[in-house]
């Protein structure tokens, strides 16, 4: 008896690809997926953290599963402002991740192909490093970001190690910026989640302009902020590092159907992914229900547009905070920010902010030089001057 082929086949067994593949078949009981990995194992090695308003209320319970831990508020910290928000805050993992789309490989409806390269893929074939091509009447591309000459971005890069320690650490809810330490390599602060009274994550994170990530440096500064926070008697659990992009500029316009960061979704102005990963997971799984699979290879380009117009104010900010900003002062944009109304918080990470939130962040004292800020305020402006300076140093 043959297989039955598969209807969609996703490359990339990451956030974006398995969350995809799981609202997909949940919504879809008569839906195959296949999902290709080039790694020997899905879901890598992460951890995922979003508020909890940054997800839509009807999607909350299906996403319930891949919450590892959710905590009530968290904590931010500053040289001038220390502030606790009461917002709900929850992480994921690998773990979590892989859990969700368990049942669904034992069914038989996910089928896994690990170890894989893919050399080429098209809205309906895939043609792996072998020569192979596998077909379906969609294929969605989730293989992560990859830098662009339509992409204009800065980064955000850390390092992170879960610890266990000897006593307890004394925190009962994430801070997710403590920017008290030494500001290097653009805005630097350090986030902890408390997993338990004696596990948490302690993770370096730089809002830097380039993407070197120097692990050994890093490493060494967390030895010193656990050894200051009186936390030294404790081993390390796992660890992990990343570099995302935060999106300053863009004027990408192609039709493949990329998901995740290799199709932008990201927000740019925090360089989360999570609210993304679901809000397009759902609405591929709805359109597959109403127009069929085939639809994907039209609308999945048409809501990458839709983002990446949404993302325009979010790219401003950015834009002044890596450009208009000396690099040392990064952390007074921060300080200055927390300081408005938790309802503007909720609805700046969830990218609704109203047009007079945005004019309330804009407007007062600038936290950056003027002239900078109106230098770099045209996108398509400083598209042009990137891409003049980048052909004069090839």
């Amino acid at each position: 008896m043959h297989e039955k082929p598969a209807d969609m086949i996703i490359v990339g067994a990451g956030l974006s690809g398995l969350l995809t593949a799981w609202r997909c078949l949940d919504v879809n009981p008569e839906l195959c997926v296949m999902v290709i990995e080039a790694s020997d194992h899905i879901a890598g090695d992460h951890t995922w953290s979003f508020n909890l308003t940054d997800v839509a209320e009807e999607l909350r319970d299906w996403i319930q599963p891949f919450i590892a831990y959710q905590w009530d508020r968290y904590d931010v910290k500053f040289p001038k402002r220390e502030r606790t928000l009461e917002i709900p805050y929850c992480t994921g993992n690998s773990d979590t991740l892989r859990a969700c789309v368990q049942p669904h490989i034992e069914s038989g409806r996910l089928r896994l192909m690990l170890n894989t390269q893919v050399s080429e893929l098209t809205s309906e074939s895939v043609t792996l490093k072998n020569d192979e091509v596998l077909e379906a009447a969609c294929v969605l591309d989730a293989r992560g970001f990859e830098p662009r000459g339509d992409e204009i971005p800065g980064w955000q890069k850390f390092v992170g190690r879960v610890i266990k320690t000897e006593k307890p650490h004394g925190l009962h809810h994430p801070v997710i910026m403590d920017a008290t330490v030494e500001q290097i390599d653009g805005y630097r602060f350090l986030y902890l989640l408390p997993f338990s009274d004696t596990e948490l994550l302690v993770e370096d994170t730089y809002f830097s302009d380039t993407s070197n990530l120097s692990e050994n440096e890093i490493s060494a500064r967390i030895d010193d902020y656990i050894k200051d926070k009186g936390w030294s008697d404790h081993k390390v659990l796992r660890t992990e590092k990343g570099v995302l992009p935060m999106m300053m500029a863009t004027d990408r316009d192609d039709d493949s159907s990329k998901i995740g960061l290799a199709g932008g979704f990201a927000v740019a102005a925090t360089g989360f992914t999570v609210p993304c990963a679901v809000e397009i997971a759902n609405k591929v799984a709805q359109t597959i229900r109403s127009e069929g699979i085939i639809a994907l290879n039209v609308y999945v380009p048409k809501l990458r547009s839709e983002h990446i117009a949404r993302e325009r104010y979010p790219r401003l900010l950015n834009r002044m905070f890596f450009r208009a900003a000396e690099p040392q002062k990064r952390f007074i944009i921060l300080q200055r920010f927390y300081g408005f109304k938790e309802g503007l918080i909720k609805r700046f990470y969830r990218n609704g902010l109203t047009r007079r939130d945005k004019a309330r962040i804009l407007i007062g004292k600038p936290p950056v030089p003027v002239s900078k800020a109106l230098y770099n305020f045209s996108e398509k402006a400083f598209i042009k001057r990137e891409r003049a300076a980048r052909k004069q140093n090839q």
